[in-house]
């Protein structure tokens, strides 16, 4: 490609992501705070087995052992 088309592209694409940031809104108080606890305590606090939605794999890990 060339770069007069790549700029143009480029450009093109900042314009949706920049709309589609306007259309979505702001981020709510109860998202900054899940993405918050999220960056300090990591993995910790995610969810495992049941929770995390993996039940049939849980079942079949039970199965096996």
């Amino acid at each position: 490609m060339k770069d007069k088309k790549r700029r143009a592209k480029l450009e093109e694409i900042v314009g949706y992501h920049a709309e589609a940031l306007r259309l979505a809104g702001g981020i709510s108080a109860n998202q900054r705070r899940f993405i918050e606890v999220a960056a300090k305590y990591g993995k910790e606090l995610e969810p495992d087995g049941w929770l995390a939605g993996g039940g049939s794999q849980v079942r079949k890990l039970e199965e096996e052992n």
